[in-house]
C-alpha cells in the first residue's frame, strides 16, 4: 500500500462521516442511550457509554461503503466473486473496525473540542 491509497481511503473516509453527520442524528441518540441507563452527563461513564451509537453509525457506513468500493470497483476479483467477497469482509471486519473507530472517536473529540476552545474559548457555563 502507498501513499495515495491511504490519502484516497482517508478522504473516502472523512467524506462518508461528513455526510452522514449532515442526515443522521447520532448524537442524539447516544446521548439518549447514556440517559437511559441514567448516567451523569459529563461523567467518563456517560462518555463511554454514548460514544457507542456514533462508533457503530459511522463505522457501518464506513465499513460498508468503502469495502464495497475496495472490492466492487477491483478488476483483480472476478465480478461473480465480489458480492459474496463483501459480505464476507465486512462480517469479518465490522468488529476490528469498530473498536479502532469507538477509541479515535475520543481522541477526535478531544482534539475538536481542544481546537474549537482555542479559536472561539471557552464556553459559558451552562444555568441550571
Amino acid at each position: 500500500m502507498n501513499w495515495t491509497v491511504i490519502f484516497k481511503l482517508w478522504a473516502e473516509i472523512f467524506m462518508i462521516v461528513f455526510v452522514i453527520s449532515l442526515f443522521v442524528p447520532y448524537n442524539d441518540w447516544g446521548n439518549w442511550l447514556a440517559k437511559l441507563f441514567h448516567l451523569k452527563e459529563g461523567t467518563v461513564s456517560f462518555n463511554l457509554v454514548q460514544a457507542l451509537i456514533p462508533s457503530a453509525v459511522l463505522n457501518t457506513f464506513n465499513t460498508l461503503i468503502c469495502s464495497g468500493q475496495s472490492i466492487f470497483y477491483n478488476p483483480a476479483i472476478p465480478q461473480a466473486a465480489r458480492m459474496q467477497t463483501w459480505i464476507n469482509g465486512c462480517v469479518h471486519d465490522w468488529l476490528i473496525f469498530f473498536v479502532v473507530s469507538y477509541f479515535a472517536s475520543f481522541i477526535a473529540v478531544w482534539a475538536g473540542t481542544r481546537v474549537a476552545t482555542m479559536i472561539l474559548g471557552k464556553p459559558e457555563p451552562k444555568s441550571v
